[in-house]
């Protein structure tokens, strides 16, 4: 008897150490799938105008995101996410803001004011919404029409090609139109690294520049330069894997954390900067923190992506959403429609010219697309390359685009003068080696 009641003991004590061992496990892996949630389904219903349903068969499928429970409230303007009840997270929808997740609960942003929606419908393209009917020479628009729907599947969302400026062709999903804001992923980044070179044109900040941040200035840090950061050669610490088994920096800075700046830019130097090339969500919103550190007021920050760059250049139908700090999250949540993310790829055919005006500075474009030391020709500031043509082989090594997490992605093909456009919902879901290489049959010129 005395032995039963030791080896009992010695099980319930074993059982407690497993119990405690699993949930420092599975704790922040379920905040994690609570956060996604939440997320994903605020932006996709409120920002895209998607059906729950919708949104949850796209993204939320797969374990764990397949035993959350989704509360969604049309009165809030808010979703709940909640697993297991044992952990929950809300993020809430603000009109012209789009949605911010509160890992710790919701707590106004205050000062956070959007410029008003221009109506530019009465404009030609591409400032306004007016798209001529005529075609430049030289393309087979009906076997490009063709071709695009054949390519067109259930994971498509849109498809703009635009040739010598003009409009050519466009295509979208069911319920989405040219007005649609349409998540880009990590084509967030190229945003960001524009903005940052409107600031470095306004003598603002330096792409040399040091000591960037108050905590850097007296430790290894201080010597990681802006562009450093730019081509994500900084050296700093970082994860970047989207396993859905384990958390890893990214996915507890995007679904954990309230002040994604101030975890990015906590970790430390694992290599000598411009030695080692690492992709790193992390690093943009390192610079998404620097360029708010540039303003006096939270509301001119909050304002200047619209005021510097998106009405400049039309893109009346795009924003990026912030995290709980107030942050632009400049890695991942820029919501702009097909059109919009098209204009943006114009800017970049363009050298920064829009029209007369120059937006960027006159080697901003030239500067982002030259490779990054240790990047092996891949790779530029917050700008992927064919360079080295690893991205798409059969491309022209010219040719540097904008990239998103799942299949979203603006090619600028300079020696065509094209933009292509093609937004996707599944990383897997274009081979955009052979888009690319067959649209090109039908453009001669």
């Amino acid at each position: 008897m005395v032995l039963f009641k030791r080896l009992l003991k010695y099980f319930a004590l074993l059982l407690v150490v497993i119990l405690f061992v699993l949930g420092f496990v599975l704790y922040p892996l379920l905040r994690g799938a609570t956060g996604y949630s939440a997320k994903m389904l605020c932006s996709g219903v409120f920002v895209e105008g998607q059906s729950q349903q919708r949104v949850e068969q796209m993204e939320l499928t797969s374990f764990p995101f397949d035993r959350v429970v989704n509360t969604v409230d049309t009165e809030s303007k808010s979703v709940t996410s909640t697993i297991f009840g044992l952990v929950s997270q809300i993020a809430v929808f603000e009109d012209g803001k789009g949605a911010t997740l509160f890992p710790e609960g919701y707590q106004a942003i205050e000062g956070r004011e959007p410029l008003p929606r221009l109506n530019n419908d009465t404009l030609p393209w591409p400032q306004g919404s007016i798209v001529a009917d005529t075609l430049p020479a030289g393309v087979d628009i009906e076997g490009l029409k063709q071709f695009v729907d054949e390519q067109f599947n259930s994971t498509s969302r849109a498809v703009v090609i635009v040739k010598d400026g003009q409009l050519i062709l466009e295509k979208y999903a069911e319920g989405i139109d040219e007005t649609t804001p349409l998540l880009g992923w990590s084509m967030t980044k190229t945003i960001t690294a524009a903005l940052t070179g409107i600031l470095v044109k306004e003598g603002r900040l330096n792409v040399d520049q040091d000591a960037l941040i108050k905590a850097w200035q007296d430790d290894e840090r201080s010597v990681v330069t802006l562009n450093n950061l730019l081509q994500m050669s900084s050296g700093l610490i970082w994860n970047e894997d989207y396993s859905k088994t384990s958390l890893s920096d990214v996915s507890e800075m995007l679904y954990i954390k309230d002040d994604m700046f101030q975890y990015a830019s906590s970790p430390k130097l694992l290599s000598r900067p411009d030695s080692v090339w690492q992709y790193s969500s992390g690093t943009t919103n390192i610079l998404s923190g620097i360029l708010r550190q540039c303003f006096n007021n939270y509301q001119s920050y909050y304002q200047f992506p619209q005021k510097a760059l998106f009405r400049k250049i039309g893109m009346e139908h795009s924003y990026i959403e912030t995290d709980a700090s107030g942050t632009f999250v400049g890695s991942s949540y820029g919501y702009c429609s097909a059109r919009d993310w098209t204009r943006f790829g114009m800017l970049y055919l363009n050298n920064g010219n829009w029209y007369g005006e120059q937006i960027l500075p006159e080697w901003w474009v030239q500067y982002s697309t030259t490779p990054a030391i240790s990047s092996n020709g891949k790779y530029g500031a917050q700008v992927w390359l064919n360079a080295s043509k690893i991205n798409i082989p059969d491309m022209p090594s010219d040719v540097f685009f904008f990239n998103g997490y799942r299949g979203q992605r603006v090619t600028v093909i300079p020696s065509k003068n094209m933009v292509v456009t093609c937004l996707n919902s599944a990383p897997d879901g274009v081979d955009y080696n052979y888009y690319l290489t067959e649209i090109m049959k039908y453009i001669s010129e």
